[in-house]
């Protein structure tokens, strides 16, 4: 007969401090329609775009901190990029919009 080794019970610690696990939340509102503190620019070519759109995924920080204003032939977006990704560029809000619709991209003013 085989005799098994009665282990040490594993230390429990006590929690006396409550846990706040995924209750930080935040909201961003769609604002689609709002064009304040932006300054207006003519219809950009696809290298200006391009170009834009490259500074804010390649600079310092993350580019969903990054407030933009697209403006595409048929709507305004007031919104934070998430990537670009087979010519399309993904926003904070859900929408996916064609590289080629674009008009214009610009940083917004703070």
């Amino acid at each position: 007969m085989i005799f098994i080794k009665k282990l040490p019970k594993i230390y429990q610690n006590t929690i006396d401090k409550p846990i706040y696990n995924n209750k930080k939340t935040y909201y961003i509102k769609n604002n689609s329609s709002k064009t304040d503190n932006v300054l207006e620019q003519d219809t950009m070519n696809i290298e200006q775009t391009n170009s834009i759109i490259d500074e804010i995924f390649n600079g310092e920080g993350y580019p969903f901190n990054i407030p933009v204003v697209i403006k595409t032939n048929t709507k305004i977006y007031e919104t934070s990029l998430v990537t670009r990704t087979n010519g399309y560029l993904l926003t904070l809000d859900y929408d996916k919009i064609r590289l080629e619709d674009i008009v214009s991209i610009q940083r917004k003013n703070p």
